[in-house]
Order: C-alpha cells, then sequence, then structure tokens
C-alpha cells in the first residue's frame, strides 16, 4: 500500500520538546513501522521530522518555533493557517504519488471545510488522541456525513456512547527492549505519578494515598505555567506536598530518564478523574515491569488486567461498568491504599508479558494494517 499520514506541524516528528506530544510519537512508530513492514509511507509533518518514511513539509517550520513570540489568540490562528496550508499542499501531490488512503491524526474538527472542499476519491482514516466530548459531535457528523472517512479510536471506551461510525479500535503501542525491564525492585523504592500536572489526573489523590502508607512518591510531569488556573493548581495543591523526604517530583524528563523511573518504581499510580481515552504511560511502565493502580475511568480496564498486571479502583460513589467486580472492593483513596499495600502480589514479568502480548508497536502497526486493508476492499476508491 502506499499511504499518506497527516499530523499537525505544531511539532517535528518525533517531537523534540520534553513536552508530553503522544500523538507525535506515536505518527513516528506507526510510520517507521509501516516502512518496515514493506508500504510507502508518504509523511505530511513539519520541517526537519525524521523517519524512515517520505517526509513532505513544503517548507513549514514546526509552528512552536514562534509559541512565544505571539500572543495565545495569535498564535493558534498561526496553527491554524499552517495546518491548512500543510493540507492543501498536501491534497495537490496526493493524485501524483498514487497515495491510496490518508491517515490523518490530529487535527480533525478544524479541517473539516479543507476535507470536504479538496476531497477526491482517496478515502480517509481519522485516529482520535482525545476524548471524543459532545460539543465534538456536531463537526464530525458533519465529516462523516459529507466525505469518504473512516473513524478510529484508540480505545473502546473512548467511543462509548458515541454517535458516530467507527471502523475499529487500534491500542497504542509502546517500544519493548531488554534493558528497559527490571524483575525487581528495592524495599525502598518509590511509587509513580507520570503525566500531565492537572486535576484531571489525580495527581493529589495518589499523595494523599501514598502519604498514608508513609512511603515514598516520585511525581514526574508536565506543569502548564502558562495557563493560569493549571499554575494555581500545581502552586497552591501539589507544590506544597513537595517535600523531597517522601514526595519528589521532576518535570518533564528525556525518555531515557522516564524508563529509568518506570524501572525503579513499585508501581505506578493513574488515580484519573476523567475518560482516559488511552495511556499511553500504563503500557510503558508494564513494559519495564511496573504494575499499574488506576481508577475504573476510561480505557483502564481495557489496559490493565485487574489482579494481574495492577489493579483496578473504582472511584468513590461512580457507579460505573465492572463496579464491584475487582479484586479490591475499597473505593476511591481507601483502595489505593489497599492496593499499594498489596502490591508485592503483583509479578512484574507478568507484567512485561502483557505488553509483549498486546501493547507493543508491532502489535498497534498490525491493527492499522489491517484497518487501511479494510478500508480498500470496501471503499468505493
Amino acid at each position: 500500500m502506499t499511504i499518506g499520514i497527516y499530523i499537525s506541524p505544531a511539532f517535528c516528528v518525533p517531537p523534540r520538546e520534553k513536552n508530553i506530544l503522544a500523538p507525535w510519537v506515536i505518527v513516528k512508530q506507526l510510520t517507521d513501522g509501516l516502512v518496515f513492514r514493506g508500504h510507502t509511507v508518504h509523511l505530511f509533518c513539519a520541517e526537519g521530522s525524521e523517519t524512515n518514511g517520505i517526509e513532505h513539509a513544503f517548507g513549514i517550520q514546526a509552528t512552536v518555533l514562534q509559541e512565544h513570540t505571539m500572543t495565545v489568540d495569535a498564535y493558534k490562528a498561526y496553527v491554524r493557517s499552517k495546518e491548512h496550508e500543510l493540507f492543501i499542499h498536501m491534497m495537490k501531490i496526493v493524485p501524483e504519488k498514487k497515495i491510496d488512503l490518508i491517515h490523518i491524526h490530529q487535527p480533525i474538527e478544524s479541517l473539516s471545510n479543507d476535507l470536504v472542499s479538496c476531497q477526491g476519491s482517496t478515502p480517509f482514516v481519522f485516529t482520535f488522541h482525545d476524548p471524543i466530548t459532545n460539543d465534538r459531535w456536531k463537526a464530525l457528523e458533519f465529516i462523516q456525513e459529507r466525505i469518504n472517512g473512516y473513524f478510529v479510536s484508540i480505545s473502546d471506551a473512548q467511543r462509548r456512547s458515541v454517535p458516530l461510525s467507527f471502523i475499529g479500535t487500534v491500542h497504542h503501542g509502546t517500544v519493548v527492549t531488554d534493558t528497559m525491564f527490571e524483575e525487581t525492585v528495592s524495599e525502598f523504592s518509590r511509587f509513580l505519578v507520570a503525566g500531565r500536572i492537572v486535576p484531571k489526573k489525580g495527581v493529589i489523590d495518589a499523595i494523599v494515598a501514598v502519604k498514608r502508607i508513609n512511603g515514598d512518591l516520585m511525581i514526574v510531569g508536565q506543569v502548564y505555567r502558562h495557563k493560569p488556573d493549571l499554575a494555581f493548581y500545581f502552586d497552591e495543591i501539589i507544590k506544597p506536598a513537595i517535600d523531597n523526604t517522601h514526595i519528589f517530583m521532576e518535570e518533564v524528563v528525556t525518555p531515557d530518564r522516564m524508563i529509568e523511573h518506570y524501572r525503579n518504581a513499585k508501581a505506578l499510580l493513574m488515580p484519573v478523574k476523567w475518560e482516559e481515552p488511552f495511556g499511553l504511560v500504563m503500557i510503558e511502565a508494564m513494559a519495564c515491569g511496573t504494575p499499574v493502580i488506576a481508577y475504573n475511568r476510561g480505557s483502564v480496564p481495557e489496559v490493565v488486567k485487574d489482579g494481574i498486571t495492577g489493579f483496578i479502583i473504582d472511584p468513590d460513589n461512580e457507579g460505573r461498568p465492572g463496579k464491584g467486580t475487582w479484586v479490591i472492593k475499597k473505593q476511591g483513596i481507601d483502595g489505593l491504599v489497599e492496593a499499594i499495600r498489596r502490591i508485592g502480589e503483583i509479578d512484574r514479568r507478568t507484567c512485561r508479558k502483557h505488553v509483549e502480548e498486546h501493547f507493543t508497536v508491532g502489535k498497534m502497526v498490525e491493527g492499522y494494517e489491517g484497518v487501511y486493508e479494510k478500508i480498500l476492499s470496501t471503499s468505493q476508491y
């Protein structure tokens, strides 16, 4: 197959920033994986990207290079203009390159007018990397009704109760190497929280739970100081708990450093307070042998095997699918505390095997390959 992959030129592929930018990482892995499997991949992205595909940037540099030279609103408009420019350039060469289908990763809705005005017979595939909230439905329905397009979710939970048609779910994958795995950790090892420092990630619940067992917690995450409400959340809620005796923090780190944190952690804590669309950190941790303790929200039950690769906890006063069926019956922080105390029941080798069997980059690439084949076998193209 000859595949076109499009992603916003906001960042290079892979991203060079230390920010959490999963879509650009996934696109790198997917591009290289498809090329390895013998497909031709034309990647439409920011200039300076480095993949094994054929890259087309049309002179468009990563917009993040200009982020601090503009107001927030002006920068958003600038990003949209460059996304539009990249898309228009792409559609002009699709027939020339004989591209069989175009896989759009980000953005989706803001390209709706471009998609409708530029569409030909080449089908589009759309992967959602964020929750599909109610306010998105109207624009997505507009796209679904007017173009030859197919939606893909990154978890079944992501599309639960969403009134759109999906051709499939393809879970994210992660790189698995021998050097990542740590079979045993010291009794003095810390627990770990990794991700964006925002209320919906539940960092404060992790802090409270670890303090109740007199344990140690390492927080590795991105602080959004340019957003007043999130800066306030960090400064007033999270920062005061960081004592560098039991509660520690490092801001976003390099991939190698992140692997060190995973390998040396007793468990990754994910007390999320939103419908997590996937949660890449969960499979990254398990690939290193580290079990996951998470609230029953979003994709968690699809990723974690309760009592096998970690523990799933029902949040307080939440009536959710699977409520009451987990190994640990206590809810909320009480449930987190019990899971932390019982983490020695989880075999780290089993965590690693679970990722090897279900969540590798190879599995993800095969999943998308199957989606592409299904589309091309049924499409009017």
